[in-house]
């Protein structure tokens, strides 16, 4: 009951957090908030349940910033709970006192708990996964089975690197006996088929809208191609490095180099995160991997350093690993409450998540004071905010269509692009670009200028766009670019 009480003491701080923050929602959490408002079984760029827990948690709260983050914040107190509760099956309660407090105060966690990211749910349902598993290899019945089958098919929907689950599952029984009798037990192969079943009806919708969200996964992997690229590598290694906690990860890197000395139970931890973390660091040395891309990982990183911990009886060094994301936590928390504000050696952090609010305010104005109701935002990132924070206005808000013969390049051209019933009607246009040819008729406003911090400032430039508008204009010469100076 203590370990609960701790989870949710620092929950409550961390939602009392989101209240206090001066933040303003990035793109993505924009997004995100968008697809909660048409619920369906896939969006362009993700699997729809953050966007489902979005939904569920509107009517208890509202549509607020904090509210659109709040299931990250409690999706972290589940992940800590499963964490520990794995972590006391294989090595007792003090190893899961370890795993769990390494979860909670783990720095990469004090960052996502704090924002609407598919990594929440994510993680939260792989480390259910892995507590499913643990217990069915301590000999657990049908309730695990069931608790395998939906955290496999709902961390799909959240997001599809769940899938990593399966070959570290295969390696497992490579190397623990254990394992390898477990997934011999055809009850288990019937929850992990379970389990893929639940995410089916997300194939089928991506079946039905010409794989949008594979092609558009398929593409952010791929990039612009590999090449050797040691800067990438390094800078990856010092992310996971910190997200896990320095000491923490630190063990397990210590312990992957004496693997034969390791019990049973350690190499399993060990099978469920070193293969995600090696491929993804030689695919960041090939300049093509973000830091959280292997976060799946870090679950089965903070079980082993827990049983690792307890073995070794270490103490000063998991501690100081420990103030680490406690530190950061303290950070985070005073500086989202000083957002507007806050600078950190000479740079403003916030400015990405700061004045797409006062935007929204500026052009609301502007378009009530020219008689428009209907804004063309010119980039995700404003067709985001804009949709968000114009939410209560009757402005309707649109986007360019994708040109012809190309597919949508995000969300908003596949279901918010000018079709003919804007046609006749003029609009308002929010653009970095302060060029006034490219659309031609359009008239030009004074612009728009926000703050983002003490100094910081955020441009658009508007146009009254006529209703006979002839499609997307052509690209903004030069380097204009959305202004965040």
């Amino acid at each position: 009951m203590g370990w609960v009480a701790a989870v949710a003491a620092l929950t409550l701080v961390r939602l009392l957090g989101l209240w206090t923050a001066r933040t303003d929602l990035y793109v993505d959490e924009a997004q995100y908030w968008t697809w909660s408002q048409s619920l369906a079984w896939g969006y362009f760029s993700k699997p729809p349940f953050l966007a489902w827990m979005i939904a569920a948690a509107e009517p208890l709260c509202g549509s607020t910033e904090a509210c659109v983050r709040a299931p990250s914040t409690l999706s972290w107190a589940v992940t800590a709970l499963a964490a520990f509760a794995a972590a006391a099956t294989l090595g007792g309660r003090r190893a899961a006192w370890w795993a769990g407090v390494g979860v909670l105060l783990a720095p990469g966690a004090a960052y996502s708990a704090r924002i609407a990211s598919t990594d929440a749910p994510l993680l939260m349902f792989w480390a259910l996964a892995v507590l499913a598993f643990v217990r069915l290899r301590a000999g657990g019945g049908r309730g695990w089975l069931a608790l395998l089958a939906v955290s496999l098919g709902l961390g799909l929907l959240s997001k599809y690197a769940m899938v990593y689950l399966l070959p570290c599952l295969a390696i497992a029984a490579l190397v623990d006996p254990d394992s390898r009798r477990t997934l011999r037990r055809p009850a288990v192969w019937l929850a992990l088929a379970a389990g893929l079943l639940i995410f089916s009806p997300n194939l089928v919708w991506n079946a039905l809208n010409g794989a949008v969200t594979f092609q558009h996964t398929a593409d952010n992997a791929r990039g612009e191609g590999l090449g050797l690229d040691v800067g990438s590598g390094l800078e990856f290694i010092a992310a996971q490095f910190l997200l896990a906690g320095p000491v923490a990860m630190a063990v397990v890197v210590l312990a992957a180099a004496r693997a034969p000395t390791l019990s049973r139970d350690e190499r399993l931890m060990l099978a469920l995160s070193l293969p995600v973390l090696a491929a993804l660091t030689l695919l960041a040395f090939l300049g093509r991997a973000h830091a959280n891309w292997a976060a799946t990982a870090l679950i089965a990183v903070w079980v082993l350093s827990g049983l690792l911990f307890a073995r070794w009886r270490l103490r000063v060094w998991p501690v100081a690993g420990l103030m680490v994301g406690l530190a950061l936590q303290g950070l985070l928390l005073v500086g989202d409450a000083q957002a507007d504000r806050f600078t950190l050696f000479g740079s403003e952090p916030y400015q990405r998540v700061r004045g797409g609010s006062a935007l929204s305010e500026a052009v609301a104005e502007r378009a009530q004071a020219e008689g428009l109701r209907t804004v063309i935002a010119e980039t995700r990132t404003d067709a985001a905010s804009l949709t968000y924070y114009l939410r209560q206005t009757p402005l309707k808000v649109r986007v360019w269509p994708a040109p012809p013969g190309q597919g949508p390049e995000h969300y908003y051209e596949m279901i918010r692009a000018l079709d003919a019933s804007d046609t006749g009607h003029a609009a308002l246009l929010v653009t970095a670009c302060p060029e006034t040819s490219r659309v031609p008729g359009a008239r030009p406003l004074p612009s728009a200028t926000v703050a983002t911090g003490p100094t910081g400032q955020r441009v658009r430039h508007l146009f009254v766009v006529p209703g006979d508008a002839e499609g997307r204009p052509a690209p903004c010469r030069g380097d204009a670019v959305i202004r965040d100076r």
